[in-house]
């Protein structure tokens, strides 16, 4: 059998606020096998990002385990952390965090840089996956949207991570950029790359092979399952009326 892109087992995370101990995570447990979309949803407050900051090394458990890409992480040094993350997971956001003054191809390039490896043609050749050739020299001022957030997956990606982190990454989108980044993830998907999305939007979610409802940093167990992986349906990348420039 193949090995989970990511594993947490009996996961708590708590915080003392004054006197009272809240309990952001709840004893839960989750598996995402290489190659799954899993979406995570709940209220504010639920959870979610709580979840994606275990997995992705940003935080640490009170109680359990986090093993992402077969290494168990839960204690590792902080020296080693930043290693680990930057080689093995990829991260997207809802605000796209590009700094303004590089341009597409410096912007996705910077995972690159600061571990000082030779792009070798990485940056273009992901820039292509995402729909951004012929942009490389833009910088993110005349990006709309969509194409920002194109520019925050390539990036994730650059490193050619085995698990990819999204929160809320089209909640800033319209309507058809939404689909095309949704397209973007089904790409990604079934070339192996497993991926957890938190997310509000609901038809967002139903996209996912699999989905997670938090309540009260607990898994609901009667959370429905997304549409079977064999028989999704493929999101167009064009849209009528969504015609890219």
């Amino acid at each position: 059998m193949t090995a989970p892109a990511v594993e947490v087992r009996n996961l708590w995370r708590s915080y003392q606020r004054g006197s009272e101990t809240v309990h952001a995570l709840r004893d839960l447990s989750l598996s995402v096998a290489p190659g799954e979309m899993v979406g995570i949803v709940g209220r504010s407050g639920s959870g979610k990002t709580t979840l994606l900051n275990q997995i992705g090394c940003l935080d640490r458990p009170t109680r359990g385990r986090v093993i992402v890409a077969g290494a168990d992480v839960t204690e590792l040094p902080e020296s080693e952390l930043v290693t680990f993350r930057r080689d093995h997971i990829g991260f997207i956001f809802q605000l796209f965090y590009l700094l303004p003054t590089l341009t597409v191809a410096e912007n996705v390039g910077l995972p690159l840089l600061l571990a000082r490896r030779s792009s070798n043609g990485r940056v273009a050749e992901v820039c292509e996956r995402v729909g951004l050739a012929g942009k490389l020299s833009a910088l993110p001022a005349g990006l709309d949207g969509g194409d920002m957030q194109r520019v925050a997956i390539a990036r994730a990606l650059v490193n050619k991570p085995a698990l990819l982190l999204a929160d809320e990454p089209t909640g800033r989108l319209e309507r058809c950029s939404r689909d095309e980044i949704l397209a973007i993830f089904d790409d990604l998907r079934e070339s192996g790359l497993a991926i957890v999305m938190a997310t509000h939007d609901l038809e967002q979610a139903d996209h996912c092979d699999r989905i997670v409802e938090l309540r009260d940093g607990e898994a609901v167990p009667d959370a429905r399952p997304g549409p079977s992986p064999h028989h999704r349906a493929k999101t167009p990348l064009m849209r009528a009326g969504c015609s890219r420039p």
